[in-house]
């Protein structure tokens, strides 16, 4: 029996529409049971009502057995509505599979500012009065946060295959693979802004797409009007990152996403090639791949654009 012809027999029994063979059927199924307690504490709902559903297959395949039924109808519509509650629980978590409540953490800030350091290993600075809301432990295929209030700086470890996604109160969503930006975003004011240090991020509302965004790049949405517009940022501001041991191919990823650029290796192999450096963004790309390269007696060339870069011995 599937779970939709239990709830269709459990309905036309509490609608007294069954026939004397499905009425016996619900009635023997219930006797099996042997149910002293119909209260279900909230929590084990879903559970309970899993457990409810695997007895009523095991009592409609097998032979009737007889038994005393105590408070049936007060039971079957308890047990009609904890399957309707599984089947929409099921139903939510397919389309939107996100994590438990008591996965989530709210962090609201002082008049000082706050370091955070996510579970993929993304750092967050919250400016003061700044409240956000994140994951103890991302989903596997997505990492989703929310700034509520005020403003924050994000220095995103990159995953490929994991989306990060910073969703504001203003309705504005900010997708990004592994990057570096600022989000400014104040339920008090009219505007919303997102400036990128490094790296490359989509922005976004209920309508559409606003913009992408690159390096040194900054757009400011006017909540009222809904609409965006993207400037160059005056001051670009820098991060600083280490390589400890890193394998070449995992600081070649780093510096495509820090400087918007293609790196090529010209063997594979050289993938394997393991670096230790400090660097910052304020130095160009040209200068820390030569760093890079002198370590591993490698030589590189650039395009004219200077946005593709060939490594090879």
């Amino acid at each position: 029996m599937t779970e939709e012809q239990a709830k269709e027999l459990l309905q036309k029994y509490l609608d007294q529409q069954a026939n004397q063979e499905e009425q016996k059927k619900v009635e023997e199924w219930y006797a099996t049971l042997h149910v002293k307690d119909t209260a279900i504490p909230a929590g084990r709902k879903a559970a309970i009502g899993a457990k409810m559903f695997a007895h009523l297959q095991v009592a409609m395949r097998n032979e009737p057995k007889t038994g005393q039924v105590l408070k049936l109808r007060s039971f079957i519509r308890t047990a009609a509505a904890v399957l309707f509650m599984v089947a929409v629980g099921i139903t939510i978590w397919i389309l939107n599979p996100k994590m438990p409540p008591d996965n989530q953490l709210t962090l609201v800030t002082g008049s000082q500012q706050k370091r955070i350091i996510l579970s993929d290993g993304s750092v967050v600075l919250l400016g003061p009065s700044a409240k956000l809301c994140y994951p103890k432990v991302f989903a596997s295929t997505s990492r989703q946060i929310e700034l509520k209030e005020g403003e924050a700086f994000f220095d995103i470890a990159h995953q490929e295959k994991r989306p990060f996604t910073v969703h504001t109160s203003a309705g504005v969503t900010i997708k990004v693979l592994g990057t570096a930006f600022k989000v400014k975003s104040y339920q008090a004011s009219k505007q919303l802004e997102v400036a990128v240090v490094t790296g490359k991020v989509a922005v976004s509302n209920q309508k559409g797409n606003l913009g992408t965004l690159v390096k040194d790049e900054s757009l400011t949405y006017d909540k009222n009007a809904g609409s965006a517009a993207i400037r160059k940022i005056k001051a670009p501001a820098f991060i600083e990152f280490t390589f400890d041991g890193a394998r070449l191919d995992e600081v070649i990823t780093k510096l495509q996403y820090v400087y918007s650029i293609k790196i090529l290796l010209k063997d594979s192999v050289l993938g394997k090639l393991k670096t230790t450096g400090s660097f910052s963004s304020r130095q160009s790309p040209e200068e820390i791949l030569d760093i890079i390269c002198s370590l591993h007696h490698l030589r590189f060339n650039a395009s004219k654009n200077h946005k593709t870069f060939n490594i090879y011995r």
